[in-house]
């Protein structure tokens, strides 16, 4: 029985049959005050309902900040609500067009049911919001209310700023500082010039049209509203594609959602389809065209429906405009093409301890399109498995999260589930591991250090003899400059590549953390040691201010020792298989720019975009490539999850990562969506892709056979090339796959005369020449794939 309280529960008079008929929105939509008055609610917010009528306002939607407050997660968010344990929370499935039955309890970081929702509240909260909560009965019917128009403002800090007019963002980009809100318009230039840390809406006659990072172009007929810190989550949780934006002479700016908000994304999604598909004919792409075309037909006979129904049943016209939004949304996916081949990386630390978790979770990479999981296999100073090394070592043998764990045939042992279940859906595995970086203040010291208290790092300014965490980042660190260390770490990377499948290396925290004088690294009284006995000087004596040249050479000697430990572990993976990838992840700053130091030693590079624009992760992209030689596989890091981004700009930072690389990294699947991952695996990710990385030369076989397809199925048909040149350059195709398979070393001098026959083709106006291009682009892959096995993979 619940507790009365005055919350307690009237009896439940509504019926089931009256509870389905009311027509109110679901948890996205809105309602309108009539549909409120039928449900004796007058709401002024999204309002839960209880099937009683007792009822509590929403404090905030998919926010991990759920203290003193409801918080409503969708599927939108994650699969996970990823709240701290303690809190209070109840899964809620869907059974109507805003209702919701009750399903269980829980107490933090929560499943979210595909089309369910979950409600929550910290572990702190108000005792009205923990009351309305607990008093909720399993298999309760629970109903969402929403205002029909959502209005929110916020004074902006400057309209198209100075460094005078504006002296808190004059050392900024844009001249955008710290949590501030800005607009910009015309009168400003052609774009923002804001960096990629922040959030921008583009406005245009009225209406948001553009969703995304910094640097937006400025439109001649709107402005752009530009956020960094708490502005940009302001910014960010309160716009939609169609949402209507207006600045006072104030600078008061004010964001309102309503049903004709919702009507223009519609209308946006279906245009932007529409444009797809035209341009996926024009340039003679390899797409699904009837699927595209055929949810292009219903979103636009769905949005025909709501425009017939929006006088007569305006709760009903607006859900059936969602459901075009989604069906247009699905056309644009179909409308892009899917390489045959290229890396589709996820980053992901385990947490499952069953294998019926382990199968969920990969059948969802699956189902997104993955073909290679990049598996956190050591963290907090514990292995993922059951390690006979750590245990040789002294050493607890498997983090205690699995130790009482239970996957069927692999018995205890996670990183033997995931690599065998892994290949069974097509994704191979490549071990993530924490490197040196071995725990985190709050979860106490180390294993190592309690046995090894001597292999700590240590800050110059850490004068108590004991392993403590760094001074910044409250973790603890191996000290990577002791040969007992170093071995130590061999150890444990020669157990993971000799006794599982993993393909390859993901090397993170190979370095000593980058610090000023006081917080610099390396002062552990072994290295310490090791220093004196080479050149006769203690280096905590040494000081930049009084001693430069002798400084300069103690980091040096440093970095000298960092890059002999990813040198030994190069020489120790090649050894064991030439095929074995070591790939490194430079963090923008220090580390990306010490990354040529690796040069010789690791075969791939995956520098992270932190950004959310073509431009911004093309820059860090180009950047990056300009420290590594030619040949180096390189693959682009995204956060498009991690930053909980929409179904559409996930897929966009896809497309935008992919291009001038070979592939894709996402950090992180513990943060992806069911929208997303259906997205991705109707759009770039629907074909299965071969990962060059792994297999080039099988990857560069596929290309080539995929490019006499192309020939066959759509140029020749549709008139991008003559028939009989176009049988000539699919039998040039067919003679590269040949000689790949005899002799790869051959493949350049053969790669650059087929080239020249595109280019004359080109020339001869007897091929398309935007055809040409994208067959240059291609025969340019395949060489540098083939070019990458020759160097890297040598047997």
């Amino acid at each position: 029985m619940k507790r009365r309280t005055k919350y307690a529960k009237k009896r439940k008079a509504l019926s089931s049959s009256i509870l389905a008929s009311t027509l109110v929105l679901s948890s996205l939509g809105m309602v309108s005050n009539a549909s409120a008055q039928e449900n004796s609610i007058s709401v002024d917010v999204l309002t839960v309902k209880d099937q009683s009528g007792d009822h509590m306002t929403v404090g905030g939607i998919n926010q991990l900040a759920n203290e003193n407050k409801l918080v409503l997660f969708d599927d939108t968010f994650s699969y996970y609500t990823e709240t701290k344990k303690g809190s209070k929370e109840i899964i809620l499935d869907k059974t109507g067009l805003n209702t919701y039955r009750v399903q269980k309890y829980t107490d933090g970081d929560s499943p979210i049911p595909l089309n369910g929702i979950v409600l929550s509240t910290g572990a702190k909260t108000t005792a009205e919001v923990e009351t309305f909560l607990m008093q909720l009965e399993t298999g309760e019917t629970v109903t969402l209310l929403e205002p029909v128009e959502k209005k929110e403002e916020i004074l902006a800090n400057a309209i198209n700023p100075t460094a005078e007019s504006n002296p808190a963002g004059a050392p900024f980009d844009g001249f955008r500082g710290p949590d501030q809100l800005i607009v910009y318009n015309r009168s400003f230039g052609e774009t923002t010039k804001t960096n990629a840390y922040g959030y921008e809406i583009t406005v245009e006659d009225g209406f948001v049209t553009k969703l995304g990072g910094g640097g937006s172009k400025i439109p001649d007929n709107g402005f752009v509203v530009s956020g960094h810190g708490i502005a940009a989550k302001w910014l960010s949780s309160h716009s939609i594609i169609g949402a209507k934006v207006t600045v006072d002479g104030n600078g008061t700016v004010r964001i309102i959602q309503d049903v004709d908000s919702f009507a223009f994304q519609s209308e946006q999604a279906i245009h932007q389809a529409r444009t797809s598909i035209e341009k996926a004919k024009a340039n003679y792409l390899d797409v699904s065209l009837e699927q595209a075309e055929n949810s292009i037909y219903k979103a636009e006979l769905r949005l025909s429906e709501a425009e017939a129904l929006k006088e007569k049943d305006p709760f009903l016209a607006l859900d059936v405009t969602r459901q075009a939004t989604q069906l247009a949304y699905d056309a644009y996916y179909y409308s892009m093409p899917s390489n045959v081949a290229e890396q589709r990386a996820i980053w992901y630390r385990p947490e499952e301890t069953t294998l019926e978790g382990v199968k969920q979770v990969l059948d969802r990479m699956e189902e997104a399109g993955f073909n290679s999981v990049y598996l956190e296999t050591t963290f907090h100073g514990y292995t993922i498995y059951p390690s006979k090394i750590m245990e040789q070592y002294g050493l607890p043998a498997q983090h205690p999260r699995f130790e009482n764990s239970e996957y069927g045939p692999y018995g205890k042992d996670l990183l033997d589930a995931y690599v065998k279940e892994g290949k069974k859906r097509g994704l191979t595995v490549q071990a993530w591991t924490d490197g040196f970086m071995v725990g985190e203040s709050s979860l106490g010291t180390p294993p190592q250090f309690k046995v090894y208290p001597e292999w700590a790092a240590t800050q110059r300014q850490n004068t108590t003899g004991k392993p403590v965490p760094d001074s910044s980042s409250k973790y603890y660190w191996l000290d990577i400059a002791q040969p007992d260390v170093q071995k130590f770490m061999l150890d444990i990377y020669k157990e993971m590549q000799m006794n599982y499948g993993i393909k390859g290396l993901n090397i993170d925290y190979m370095r000593y953390p980058h610090h000023d004088f006081e917080k610099s690294y390396g002062f552990s009284s072994k290295t310490r040691t090791l220093y004196k006995e080479e050149t006769g000087i203690d280096p905590y004596t040494l000081n930049p201010s009084t001693n430069p040249e002798e400084w300069e050479k103690w980091t040096t000697w440093l970095r000298v020792k960092e890059n002999e430990f990813v040198e030994k572990l190069h020489d120790q993976s090649k050894e064991i298989n030439q095929k074995f990838m070591m790939t490194a992840t430079p963090e923008p700053g220090p580390e990306a720019v010490l990354i040529s130091d690796w040069k010789d030693d690791i075969d791939g590079v995956i520098p992270q975009a932190y950004g959310h624009d073509f431009n911004s992760i093309q820059k860090t992209v180009q950047d990056s490539k300009k420290l590594m030689p030619d040949g180096t596989m390189y693959y682009t890091g995204i956060y498009s999850f991690y930053h909980h981004l929409s179904e559409m700009a996930s897929v966009n930072d896809v497309i935008s990562a992919k291009h001038g690389t070979s592939g894709v990294n996402m950090f992180a699947f513990g943060q992806a969506s069911a929208p997303s991952v259906d997205a991705l695996g109707k759009g770039p990710w629907r074909e299965k892709a071969v990962n060059p990385g792994e297999e080039p030369i099988k990857a560069a076989h596929v290309v080539l056979k995929e490019m006499e397809t192309q020939i066959s199925k759509i140029y020749i048909e549709q008139g991008a090339i003559y028939k009989r040149e176009g049988k000539d350059l699919k039998q040039s195709f067919n003679e590269l796959n040949k000689i790949l398979k005899r002799n790869p070393t051959q493949m350049e001098k053969e790669i650059n005369s087929v080239l020249q026959e595109v280019d004359n083709l080109i020339e001869k106006n007897r091929l398309e020449s935007i055809v040409g291009v994208r067959m240059k682009e291609q025969l340019a892959e395949v060489k540098g794939w083939v070019d990458y096995s020759l160097n890297h993979q040598k047997k």
